[in-house]
């Protein structure tokens, strides 16, 4: 009931969101050229609203709710592609969609614009999928202390061990119920490799598809809800099968430079439960730190139950030579919650390595 009201709390926030962007298009669409050039001239004022600096562009070109002014026109016209061009270019990925549409020229002329339209989406399939929480790999995660792995079959166990985590997500909708909501689909594996044993082999793989909604929230500390249906299992069956659904709310928080995430879930009742006390251990939300210091992101992650299994993670990452989407990355695990084959043991742990996104 506390978690529920928890959520409840969280959502209740996106209610102060200001709809700034549609409700003013809304009105230009509607004739009312006056309010919406009023709208509109906030929205980049104060947001910078690149949008918005070329809607106004527009209506000072065509004097619409306000005297044609050619000189006006032109400063919000540029204000509106000097924005556009510095956020293309601060896309990671803009020079291999360039190489990509490039690629896709050396293709014989097929003589069939529908046919080719196919070809060219087959060969550029991958331009709305987005990095969702941290893609690393560990080439060392050395387990230090804790609980000792247990042995599968004859498999040896090693103390040092490979660990990477692959997360993506989709954003299929947008504004669909207003508030300038996002709606995504995400899938977050993450894997712990006997790279190191004898007969190298996969000790856990956790597999986590989710369906969100996140939206902005425009108050002094509150910026972002995110509300969450998800499902998370290790796929092994039988009396090693761990697996759960849950529902989650997080909202995140700025003060300053430093940034709060807060995120409490309920379980969702199931058929079968192969892991019945997997809240008494998770317990029922968790709170983290994120910190970004010049090139610096450090992040710090606690959970607890208030009854003693708690858990801690702290990452921190850094431009590997410089490199725009290549990162150092270091991860330190101590607690219960590592892995879902072990969320009722206390694993300590510490790792190093490269990831894609922070």
């Amino acid at each position: 009931m506390k978690t529920l009201f928890l959520i409840l709390l969280l959502f209740s926030g996106v209610a102060y969101a200001q709809i700034s962007y549609e409700d003013a298009y809304a009105k230009y669409k509607l004739g009312k050229y006056e309010e919406a050039r009023k709208e509109f001239t906030k929205l980049v004022n104060e947001d910078q609203d690149y949008d918005a600096a070329y809607i106004l562009g527009y209506m000072y070109e065509h004097g619409e709710g306000c005297e044609v002014d050619t000189k006006k026109a032109m400063e919000y016209y540029k204000m509106a592609s000097r924005g556009f061009y510095f956020q293309r270019k601060a896309d990671p990925a803009r020079d291999a969609k360039k190489e990509q549409k490039k690629m896709i020229t050396v293709v014989d002329d097929l003589n069939d614009s529908e046919t080719y339209d196919t070809l060219k989406q087959y060969a550029q399939s991958l331009y709305n999928i987005k990095a969702y929480r941290a893609n690393y790999l560990l080439p060392v995660s050395y387990r230090y202390g804790g609980r000792k792995y247990d042995t599968i079959g004859d498999h040896e166990m090693k103390d040092i061990e490979m660990e990477f985590q692959i997360s993506i997500r989709y954003d299929f909708a947008t504004n669909v119920f207003g508030y300038n909501g996002i709606y995504s689909f995400a899938y977050t594996q993450k894997s712990f490799w006997q790279a190191y044993a004898p007969s190298a082999y996969f000790r856990e793989s956790n597999y986590n598809p989710e369906f969100f909604a996140m939206y902005p929230v425009k108050t002094k500390y509150l910026k972002v809800v995110r509300f969450t249906l998800g499902h998370e299992s290790n796929g092994r069956g039988g009396a090693e099968e761990r697996a759960w659904n849950y529902i989650s709310a997080t909202g995140f928080f700025q003060t300053g430079k430093l940034f709060t995430k807060l995120k409490v879930w309920q379980r969702l009742h199931e058929n079968i439960d192969y892991n019945p006390n997997l809240i008494d251990y998770m317990g029922h939300g968790e709170i983290e730190f994120i910190l970004p210091y010049k090139k610096h992101m450090l992040k710090w992650m606690l959970r607890s139950n208030f009854s003693g299994e708690n858990a801690s993670e702290f990452s921190y990452s850094y431009p590997f030579f410089g490199s725009d989407d290549l990162f150092f990355y270091l991860k330190a695990f101590n607690g219960y919650g590592e892995s879902l084959i072990d969320y009722n043991h206390k694993i300590d742990k510490i790792g190093f390595g490269f990831s894609i996104s922070r």
